[in-house]
């Protein structure tokens, strides 16, 4: 007889039967095992809640994120917590809000905690195998990232690293400040780990990290009646929940309480480069500049390989006009970080303000490059282009800023910008609408719109874009712009 390769020819038909039955349902039981992205999102989101911790006066502290566990208790982060005499839980996406009535357990070592709340209909997330997690493997993060409820994303274990003795995930999925303490689950929508933000500069990427699951189940088996929050806890704020909670102010533009919780941070530890390099930001955004290069000069002397402090410093000099110094440090940013799209970007800009368009638009190609979805980085290489007659080529860039972003309201603007110097007025009149519709107190965008209305003349509609930009920059207090305005209006009405 001649030999069969397909060992399934030796079992007689009724074997071959069960064993067909037996692979389909294995192979079924392995379908149902894992869960479409799409599912994993609306049962994470359903069980993940935004945080807002308030001292005794009602002060916020801080945001953050937590998910239930169980129908009555939620997980999050200890640095969230510490220091609150009071907060609120809320469903993202959702009216309903929940007061903390009080803490089960805390492990500050592995900066966890359970809230007790008291809620109804919640379907808690399952707590998953750490151990089992692989590198390479697929992982989604749920959480409230600058205070934006409900946000999803996804990425991937890039390795198993220890900090303070303790194991932590590394991940590709991004965890910004008030996405702290919320779910991090597996392909199954089981919990394996809850992020956490780490110190470390508000620029910094790629360092993403979640605790392992198993920290939190050996947490979970000591939870006990809660107790009210404070009692029973250290009274003393650690320093990174200070240097995170002024982070998260920083995304939330209360810039004034994350310098104080950055000075906190710098009084407990005189050599906290990070604090220094963020309290800087936050500085320079209440238009504080030369304070802000202080902190940034200190930031690099304590850290000299800090890429970004030295774009942060250059951005600072920049502002006070010192376009030749911001240079010098973007050249350092990017000796130290070759990669360093938001350096090239900076430097393209510094070069724009020079009048060296032809180098502006090589760093901006540079940039673009590194990061294709840069959107800020086609808007400002539309720029140079516009100033050397490349008007196409610069809405070509606009349209590519556009199509990464579409509601990024300065691409508009300077495509109608664009569109203006061309003479297509009604086109150009159309991206000032798109505009203000996005920013209705975008007062430049009311005068240019007026100015090309006047072009296709339809002066009243233009007068009235006139009297709105008025007031708008009589509320902003920009008395050059009122200048402006006012002699459009007083040519108009002679």
């Amino acid at each position: 007889m001649k030999h069969r390769d397909n060992l399934l020819w030796t079992f007689p038909r009724a074997t071959i039967v069960v064993l067909l039955l037996l692979f389909c349902t294995i192979n079924t039981a392995l379908a149902q095992a894992t869960l479409s992205a799409e599912d994993i999102a609306e049962k994470a989101l359903a069980a993940t809640v935004y945080l807002e911790m308030q001292d005794k006066n009602g002060k916020t502290l801080g945001i953050g994120s937590g998910f239930f566990v169980k129908p009555n208790l939620i997980a999050t982060n200890y640095h969230v917590i510490e220091g609150a005499a009071k907060g609120t839980a809320k469903l993202v996406g959702k009216y309903t809000t929940y007061n903390i009535e009080g803490v089960t357990a805390t492990d500050k070592v592995n900066d966890l905690a359970f809230l007790k709340v008291t809620a109804y209909g919640i379907k808690p997330l399952s707590l998953g195998d750490s151990d089992s997690v692989r590198i390479g493997e697929t992982v989604y993060v749920a959480g409230n990232p600058k205070g934006l409820e409900g946000t999803f994303s996804d990425g991937i274990i890039s390795s198993r690293r220890d900090t303070d003795t303790k194991e932590r995930l590394q991940m590709t999925a991004p965890i910004s400040p008030g996405s702290s303490g919320g779910p991090v689950l597996n392909r199954k929508g089981e919990v394996i780990g809850v992020s956490f933000a780490g110190h470390r500069a508000l620029d910094a990427q790629n360092l993403n990290f979640a605790i392992p699951s198993k920290y939190l189940k050996a947490l979970l088996a000591r939870s006990r009646p809660a107790k009210p929050l404070l009692q029973g806890n250290d009274p003393s704020i650690s320093v990174k929940t200070y240097f995170l909670w002024g982070n998260s102010k920083y995304h939330l533009r209360d810039y004034a309480g994350a310098i104080l919780d950055y000075t906190m941070a710098i009084q407990l530890e005189s050599d906290f480069a990070e604090a220094y390099n963020n309290r800087g930001n936050a500085k320079d955004e209440l238009g504080q500049h030369f304070a802000a290069i202080t902190d940034y000069d200190i930031a690099i002397r304590l850290k000299p390989d800090d890429a970004g402090a030295y774009l942060n410093r250059g951005v600072a000099k920049a502002k006070l006009g010192q376009h030749f110094a911001a240079i010098s440090d973007y050249d350092t940013a990017i000796r130290l970080n070759p990669n360093y799209a938001k350096a090239y970007n900076s430097r393209g800009i510094a070069k724009t303000s020079l009048g060296q368009y032809f180098a502006a638009i090589k760093d901006f190609d540079t940039a673009i490059q590194l990061r294709p979805d840069f959107a800020l980085a086609y808007v400002n290489r539309g720029v140079p282009k516009k100033k050397l007659g490349q008007h196409f080529a610069a809405i070509q860039d606009y349209d590519s800023a556009i199509q990464l972003k579409p509601d990024y309201t300065l691409a508009y603007y300077n495509r109608g910008n664009t569109k203006h110097d061309l003479k297509q007025y009604p086109a150009a009149i159309r991206d000032y609408d798109t505009a203000i519709q996005l920013k209705p107190n975008y007062a430049k965008a009311y005068v240019n719109r007026g100015i090309a209305k006047i072009k296709i003349e339809r002066t009243s509609e233009a007068k009235q874009d006139f009297y709105t930009a008025l007031k708008l920059a009589e509320k902003m207090g920009n008395t050059r712009l009122i200048a402006d305005i006012e002699d459009a209006l007083r040519i108009l009405n002679e």
